[in-house]
């Protein structure tokens, strides 16, 4: 048989078998049914619930009530020590949205270390200012970017244990929120999940 005519024949049942695999919307209310031995939404939601009202209650957050004026924070380096491939900023980021909901705390997009991100445009706007192109009047003075006052950092740490023919993987989130002018952490907290499946089972 022609060499082309066996590599369409090959793609037409590759194909065909890719158009009959199920595929489903699942419930994020429900997904809990689907769950895995490694981390996955639910986890994430679940340290980052638990951090943050761990923070809200804390000491520092109740005598924040007092001032007037919101604290500027950044999102500085937050390492993913574990076997799972995934962006730490799902956690910060959720974590620093209800900051900001409690009014008490607002994000600079200007810095960020590796458990956050810039907005580019903030940087590249200002190199305006050398462009004869751009109305200079219209162009951001120089003097106007707010500095954080507040970093939060930390680390997601995994580890395995076998107990028979189980598999038990601990999950530690562990966050800091440190006063920058001082170098002083202001509160702390570490969450842990643990969860127990088959020797079979990869957490990553």
């Amino acid at each position: 048989m022609n060499s082309k005519i066996l590599s369409f024949t090959f793609m037409g049942v590759l194909l065909l078998a890719a158009c009959s695999s199920e595929v489903k919307y699942i419930d994020p209310s429900t997904s809990k049914d689907y769950t895995s031995i490694g981390l996955d939404y639910h986890d994430i939601e679940n340290a980052a619930n638990k951090s943050i009202q761990s923070l809200l209650q804390s000491n520092y957050v109740k005598n924040l009530a007092t001032q007037k004026n919101p604290k500027v924070l950044a999102i500085s380096d937050v390492i993913n020590d574990t076997m799972q491939n995934f962006s730490t900023e799902e956690l910060t980021r959720k974590i620093t949205r209800d900051m900001r909901n409690s009014g008490k705390f607002v994000l600079t997009m200007a810095m960020a270390g590796s458990g956050g991100s810039t907005d580019k445009m903030i940087k590249e706007a200002r190199e305006a200012r050398n462009d004869a192109e751009f109305n200079q009047y219209s162009v951001q003075e120089k003097g106007n970017l707010v500095a954080p006052e507040l970093s939060l950092s930390g680390k997601i740490v995994q580890r395995n244990t076998k107990i028979g023919s189980k598999q038990r993987v601990d999950y530690f989130f562990l966050l800091t929120l440190t006063d920058i002018k001082t170098g002083l952490v202001v509160w702390d907290d570490a969450i842990n999940i643990i969860k127990l499946g088959s020797n079979k089972s990869v957490a990553w």
